[in-house]
């Protein structure tokens, strides 16, 4: 059985340049195996970047994950 673990980012740049920087951390998170399963982002007052990533985890940290939750 697959197993994955989530992890959920959210960017609120407020400088000029930050936008680079969330993609930065993007590119750092793929590079480690991470996939990127959904981004949104939102306009308002200030910009906001949703990201939704996942990785394939094996038993072994899936086990030690759910202890360290428990």
């Amino acid at each position: 059985m697959k197993r994955y673990e989530p992890k959920i980012l959210t960017f609120s740049p407020s400088e000029k340049g930050s936008m680079e920087n969330a993609e930065d951390i993007l590119f750092t998170y793929t590079i480690e195996g991470w996939e990127i399963i959904s981004a949104t982002q939102m306009q308002g007052l200030q910009p906001i970047l949703t990201v939704v990533l996942q990785r394939e985890i094996s038993e072994d940290e899936y086990k030690q994950i759910m202890e360290k939750r428990a």
